[in-house]
């Protein structure tokens, strides 16, 4: 493809000679006889040109202010300053402006053929870089959506695996029906309340969930009792956060939720299981999980007993704060009202 360079200087002689070079070395070349010409030319047909060669010292508008406005309207078009004043500090403050290059008149034709095609090839190598990289962005930006179709998709699926596993386990105890969608509420009231990250939310959400899925490994016999349970049954009742943490050990995508699986049961003052975990071995998420499951617990209807009132409830948590529950978040809960849901 030929390229296209602009020869601007106020000179008619000087510019014929440096026509005549260029077109020898097979450009197509446009002259202009002053700035005022040539931003009128690059304004026309700028996307055409390859190149300007601009002289410093002409009338109106020095080659100086037509290179401010060079770099700043049109950036992509390479120009070399052409200058009657052979000194370093002039070739300087041109470079500075935004010139690629600059040569002193008179100005031969190696020298010129020479610096007109390192510049040209470098001015198509900057832009094929530009290319590139809004190419990589375009390409990154839709890897990006793809993403995040792919995570929201996910999201869906973990969440609907969530919904349908709470759902087996509520089957397997009657009386605990909407259970775990009250405590995954009740908790993550607390933990907004708490300013919790959005990730840290998606994890109380699904461990509230899931918090009973241990229940699934044990018989309906027991789980339905109307009477009490005896010591063995109890003892078996205990064993449904390890049974829990069996179940998803293999499932990745519920491993955020195995410390609330395994330790919702878990005292502050060490008398709760699996583990007798005391203080703060005790997660964060686990604390706040165990104060929504112990009140909806109670405010609900078991096979053994009616549910207790709301005050009732309240009272018994209040009982227990600092010893079975975390005082601060009992405070929090009951001073914010987080159980009227």
């Amino acid at each position: 493809m030929i390229k296209h360079v602009v020869n601007t200087d106020d000179e008619m002689s000087i510019r014929k000679v440096i026509n005549i070079f260029l077109k020898k070395d097979g450009y197509k070349v446009s002259s202009c006889k002053d700035g005022s010409e040539l931003l009128s030319l690059i304004e026309e047909q700028g996307e055409s040109v390859d190149l300007v060669l601009l002289d410093i010292k002409m009338p109106g508008l020095s080659g100086f202010d037509v290179l401010e406005v060079m770099s700043s309207k049109y950036p992509s078009i390479p120009v070399v300053m052409l200058t009657a004043f052979n000194d370093l500090e002039t070739g300087l403050k041109a470079m500075r402006l935004g010139a690629k290059d600059y040569l002193a008149k008179p100005v031969s034709k190696d020298t010129l053929s020479s610096c007109v095609k390192r510049v040209i090839r470098t001015g198509e190598e900057e832009r094929e870089k530009v290319i590139s990289t809004l190419n990589n962005l375009a390409n990154q930006k839709e890897l990006e959506g793809k993403l995040e179709d792919a995570l929201t998709r996910l999201d869906s699926t973990t969440r609907a695996t969530l919904l349908a596993l709470s759902e087996t386990i509520e089957q397997k105890d009657l009386y605990t029906k909407g259970h775990c969608q009250r405590v995954s509420n009740i908790s993550i009231a607390i933990a907004q309340a708490l300013d919790f990250s959005d990730e840290r939310l998606r994890i109380i959400e699904g461990g509230a969930l899931l918090h009973d899925v241990g229940k699934i490994g044990i018989s309906e016999e027991i789980l339905n009792k109307t009477t009490s349970l005896t010591n063995e049954e109890y003892e078996i009742i205990k064993m449904h956060p390890v049974y829990g943490e069996r179940i998803i050990a293999h499932m990745e995508m519920f491993q955020p939720y195995k410390p609330i699986i395994r330790s919702h049961h878990e005292r502050l003052d060490g008398k709760g299981y699996p583990d007798g975990l005391k203080g703060d071995q005790i997660p964060l998420e686990v604390r706040i999980i165990s104060i929504a499951d112990a009140y909806d617990s109670m405010t609900s209807r078991r096979a053994y007993r009616e549910a207790l009132p709301v005050e009732l409830a309240i009272e018994e948590i209040k009982l227990f704060s600092g010893s079975q529950f975390d005082q601060r978040l009992v405070n929090l809960f009951i001073d914010r009202e987080l159980f009227l849901l």
